[in-house]
């Protein structure tokens, strides 16, 4: 009896030490997550070269009289930034933009008055609103910016046609990674901000919104912690410019607005007149760091450097592509593979019957044709009308190249995540 009891107590020892030790593993574990303020969910992308790690703070809905604060603690803290303004708040302080344009910041279009219905029941009024603010811009700092952000962002503002056509007209379409959340509600305090910015994705490239409009002192004060926090985690500061890949979330297939396609009439009287690749964007630098030297490549060369040293990594929802340089091209900030690589992704199939007649590509949803003289696009479903596409095809050596975006947008099918990878970076992950 007594080895019996002896025996059941050491079996009860035994099973409330197994217990404690389980409890512990699961406390720390907690701890590290959540004390260290690491989300999980991105954890094991990290850790990654601090050279490799830029942040692009941007700033909405200015300027104000919050901007010239902000724009005190950047100089104090030698970085740069980027403010998408509204024209109507550019009218009302024209000296704040000068600043910004003058200590080295960007500067993006975000329409004129923020006016959610009349944006986006019509493209027409988007249209106007940002034609209206480029001048406004352009009439204090000398040129019309190219990067553009949709108030509210683009998910469930826009639909493909947004998106085709501000791109036709050169301009770069621009969400963000991380919510600093300071817009939530009036008086979002530091304290939430910062929570939002550390439980936010720590990309190697990382766009954080925020916003230097009325009613947002609270951001101001957050922004040097925000500023410390990024440091301590690696990431140099740079500001947004035209050779920077767009973060743009997808197009969802629910609707919020009810709105009718703009005419191909209306299109040809009014877009394809505007080209704003051809308005001079200035140089800007990035952190200003002891012995660092601002980046002066002219466009071109920046695009053929990334192909040379950098991977692209794209995610549609039917699985991801990953190509090596040479297999993808940057052509007017779209990204262009071959249509044989695209196809292949999406379980399509590729139609080439002789030399000069046209490439089809045909995908359960339809089918793209493209002329192989002019690059021409056309989109068809079953026997409905053929729809002209804005995009064309570029045919090289043989090789149909087309932009993946804007061909994931033509026949639905999402573009969930898309990166440029470093070489060095690329063979970790591949």
């Amino acid at each position: 009896m007594k080895v019996f009891e002896r025996r059941e107590r050491y079996m009860v020892s035994k099973r409330w030490s197994n217990t404690i030790g389980k409890l512990l593993v699961l406390i720390l574990a907690v701890v590290f997550v959540f004390g260290t303020g690491i989300n999980p969910t991105i954890a094991a992308k990290e850790p990654v070269p601090s050279s490799s790690k830029v942040v692009y703070l941007t700033f909405d809905d200015g300027p104000s009289k919050h901007t010239a604060d902000v724009l005190d603690i950047l100089q104090k803290e030698k970085i740069k930034a980027t403010f998408f303004v509204l024209g109507k708040q550019v009218k009302e302080h024209p000296e704040l933009l000068k600043r910004i344009d003058a200590e080295g910041h960007a500067i993006g279009n975000h329409s004129y008055n923020h006016a959610y219905k009349k944006l986006y029941s019509d493209f027409r009024h988007f249209w106007q609103q940002i034609r209206d603010t480029g001048q406004a811009i352009k009439e204090v700092v000398g040129y019309e910016p190219r990067l553009v952000r949709a108030p509210g962002g683009t998910y469930l503002n826009f639909d493909r046609q947004y998106f085709q056509l501000l791109g036709q007209a050169g301009y770069i379409v621009h969400d963000w990674h991380v919510d600093s959340g300071d817009s939530k509600r009036s008086g979002v305090p530091k304290s939430e901000i910062m929570k939002s910015i550390r439980a936010g994705a720590r990309l190697p490239h990382t766009v954080v919104l925020m916003h230097d409009s009325a009613g947002h002192g609270e951001t101001v004060k957050a922004l040097p912690d925000i500023i410390k926090f990024y440091r301590d985690k690696g990431y140099t500061f740079e500001v947004m410019t035209p050779d920077l890949e767009p973060v743009q979330f997808k197009v969802s297939s629910r609707k919020r607005w009810e709105r009718k396609a703009v005419t191909q009439a209306w299109i040809d009287q009014h877009v394809k007149a505007v080209d704003v690749r051809g308005e001079k964007q200035p140089e800007r630098q990035a952190e200003q760091r002891p012995g660092k030297q601002p980046r002066k490549q002219p466009e071109k060369q920046v695009v053929q450097q990334k192909d040379r040293s950098m991977r692209f990594k794209a995610t549609t929802e039917v699985g991801m592509l990953n190509l090596q340089p040479g297999q993808y091209k940057r052509i007017q900030q779209n990204t262009y593979i071959p249509a044989r690589i695209l196809s292949t992704h999406l379980d399509g199939e590729i139609i080439v019957t002789d030399d000069s007649a046209p490439i089809e590509l045909q995908f359960k949803r339809g089918t793209i044709t493209v002329n192989r003289a002019t690059g021409a696009a056309f989109w068809q479903v079953d026997e409905s009308e053929r729809e002209h596409l804005i995009w064309k095809g570029i045919e090289e050596d043989g090789v149909l190249w087309v932009p993946l975006r804007p061909v994931l947008d033509t026949i639905g099918i999402p573009l969930l995540k898309h990166e440029f990878i470093p070489l060095e970076l690329g063979k970790i992950d591949a």
